[in-house]
């Protein structure tokens, strides 16, 4: 493979991640609209949101990043591979994905 700067990005697939928060979270990403908007001008959804800072709070992860790193380098990756809904499932255990 070219070692290239440019990540692709013609790419343009996502994965589905519904996630459940606690009240306290809620309150506080409603806040951060809020926030995000008296800053920018911009509404902004919850999705959007929290996908910008796990993105963000991931890239800042060091150790996360040495991680990833080597298993991108290790060859193609191993274990599940998410499905058409983006749902990840538990193949070794054979049990049921946990509901969300």
């Amino acid at each position: 493979m070219t070692d290239i700067s440019l990540p692709a990005f013609h790419h343009t697939a996502t994965t589905q991640c519904n996630i459940k928060v606690d009240y306290r979270m809620g309150l506080d990403l409603q806040l951060y609209r809020q926030f995000y908007k008296q800053a920018y001008n911009a509404e902004v959804a919850d999705a959007d949101l929290v996908r910008e800072m796990a993105r963000r709070f991931m890239d800042a992860d060091r150790e996360f990043q040495v991680f990833k790193s080597r298993q991108a380098s290790s060859g193609p990756r191993k274990g599940p591979k998410p499905s058409a809904s983006g749902e990840i499932k538990k193949m070794a255990s054979g049990s049921a994905p946990a509901e969300s």
